[in-house]
């Protein structure tokens, strides 16, 4: 479980907290900048519940400290080195074995109550952020014993980095060395970046009001209630799946990026049109791009990654892909969508030979669109096949909507109107075609040039009429308003 606030990304509230902060932010002198922020950020963490304070204070300062402590030992070397490498570890060890404690300890005492009946089970409401500012004391951690980063002597300028208030509901996963420097020096008021920024968000708003939001009300009615459901109902539902969970998290990964740029702090990007992957190892590399570089740097590369063999390097792309599933959430489904992912990736490295034999004995050629389509749509399916595990309620039902998908095909919905039955009509799925083919086309364009300069560039008319033709979509076909509960994001709950 996690906890709520009437400060959602999706909430008027925290429009106009943003706006004010912004304001004060950039009439107060410079040197004071981080410190705004630094209040924003505690007043923003505090809305969601004081008692998760503690989490957030208390992680800090020991990363804090523990990171200066490294310091010491590295310089002084020798003996002390040793044992600061021995700190490093036990530091890195206990800093994600609360994180996966709170994640899996209600599940593992459910289980033990399920299999000996001892009366033990519990739900835990997990600390805001707790997932990703974790991930980020570890980096900093490590990069301070691997000497990439100085520890940083001011215990607030860290607790800034640890919990900046746009990233630490869903990321991206900050490395210190990359933003740190950023957040201290100081901004003048620059309106090409406030608008990127502003455009950013209210790109963001569309892609969840307007596609994730509508997708999800198909998706939630055919997950919640498999057993009514087959063949292509719970095929379409999968794929909406995969429509809803990448316009939610890209599109609040803008948000959360074009707030950023309002104070002109870059972070780095967390998508790119995953969906045009030609691989699943490519894919990884295109999505959620802070988590698997983390996973990388962090596991993969210190468990030996590719240099101790083909046989290691199986088991270690295997260990990366259990820890994702791990940190995506407490349950089977989430251990088999990891794992999944995993064998893709061994299964596709291991077989690339063959299947080029297979290609050239077929007369298919290996280059060229036809080539580049054919692999699309193969690692599309792949996917796909892994997401219906990442948002089933248990494996049970996974496997039984797997069985009812393939085992009771039934074309007629597409013409005689049952499809429309399940919470979307026709005029929603035109709405979500639509919306798929425009932020296809869009990430198409800024694969080729920079977008947002291209916007700046033209009239304050021009400007001024995509705007409002933005808001107009908004208002007109976002999924808001008396009777509707906003859906948080997605990542809300990793």
């Amino acid at each position: 479980m996690r906890a709520t606030s009437e400060m959602s990304y999706v909430s008027y509230t925290f429009i106009l907290f943003v706006g004010v902060t912004a304001g004060i932010y950039y009439l107060a002198p410079q040197r004071w900048q981080w410190k705004v922020l630094l209040a924003a950020s505690l007043l923003f963490y505090a809305s969601f519940g004081l008692a998760f304070m503690p989490w957030l204070l208390g992680s800090s300062a020991v990363a804090w400290y523990g990171a200066r402590w490294l310091e010491e030992c590295r310089k002084k070397g020798g003996a002390a080195w040793k044992y600061g490498k021995l700190l490093a570890a036990v530091l890195v060890v206990c800093n994600l074995g609360v994180l996966f404690f709170l994640k899996w300890s209600g599940m593992g005492l459910a289980l033990i109550h399920k299999i000996f009946g001892t009366g033990f089970a519990w739900k835990l409401v997990l600390p805001l952020g707790i997932s990703f500012y974790t991930f980020q004391h570890t980096s900093y951690l490590m990069d301070v014993c691997w000497g990439r980063v100085q520890a940083e002597k001011n215990f607030f300028r860290y607790l800034l980095y640890a919990g900046y208030f746009p990233a630490i509901v869903s990321g991206p996963i900050n490395r210190y060395a990359r933003i740190g420097q950023h957040f201290f020096e100081g901004h003048v008021f620059c309106r090409d970046t406030f608008y990127r920024g502003l455009l950013r968000i209210l790109w963001g708003y569309l892609k969840k009001m307007v596609i994730a939001d509508r997708a999800a009300v198909f998706v939630d009615q055919v997950f919640d209630n498999y057993y009514m459901y087959r063949g292509l109902f719970i095929l379409f539902a999968v794929l909406l799946f995969s429509v809803q969970l990448y316009m939610d998290f890209s599109g609040c990964m803008d948000i959360v990026l074009g707030v950023s740029l309002l104070f002109q702090i870059p972070m780095a990007e967390n998508f790119r049109a995953p969906y045009g992957a030609s691989s699943t190892a490519e894919f990884w590399r295109r999505w959620h791009m802070s988590l698997t570089s983390w996973f990388r740097d962090y596991l993969y590369i210190p468990l030996g990654g590719n240099r101790k063999g083909r046989v290691c390097r199986y088991l270690n792309i295997m260990v990366v892909f259990l820890f994702c599933g791990m940190w995506h959430g407490a349950g089977i489904t989430f251990l088999v969508w990891g794992l999944l992912n995993g064998m893709y990736q061994i299964i596709g490295d291991a077989t690339v030979n063959v299947r080029r034999k297979l290609c050239r004995s077929a007369g298919l050629y290996e280059t060229g669109f036809g080539a580049r389509l054919r692999k699309r749509m193969a690692t599309t399916a792949l996917v796909e096949f892994s997401w219906l595990f990442f948002r089933a309620n248990g494996i049970r039902e996974a496997f039984v909507m797997l069985r009812r998908m393939v085992t009771g095909w039934n074309p007629w919905i597409l013409t005689d109107g049952t499809l429309y039955q399940a919470g979307l009509d026709i005029f929603d799925f035109l709405i979500l075609l639509a919306g798929i083919l425009l932020v296809g086309g869009v990430s198409h364009a800024a694969a080729k040039k920079d977008l947002h300069a291209c916007f700046i560039r033209q009239s304050w008319l021009l400007q001024g009429v995509v705007i409002l033709l933005a808001l107009a979509v908004w208002y007109l076909f976002g999924i808001y308003g008396p009777g509707v509960t906003p859906e948080d994001f997605i990542y809300y709950n990793f």
